[in-house]
């Protein structure tokens, strides 16, 4: 059974269905994902020679260095 982690609101938009945050799109991996929780709102096709799917990283949005400098900061 498949995770539907993606909800519509009455103006169309995708939502996540953990946080409510509108979801974003990413054209390279052509799949929504939501920024705040850091995950993919849709799974992988089963084609397994799909381009898309396997080269897709496992969190859609990657940290930058700022976001790590600011939490350990926070941690000491």
């Amino acid at each position: 059974m498949k995770r539907k982690r993606i909800i519509f609101d009455k103006q169309g938009k995708g939502r996540c269905t953990k946080c409510e945050a509108i979801a974003s799109y990413s054209e390279k991996f052509d799949a929504y994902y939501c920024e705040r929780c850091n995950i993919w709102l849709e799974e992988k096709c089963l084609d397994p020679l799909c381009k898309l799917c396997n080269k897709r990283p496992i969190r859609p949005v990657k940290k930058s260095l700022k976001q790590k400098k600011a939490k350990i900061k926070w941690e000491i």
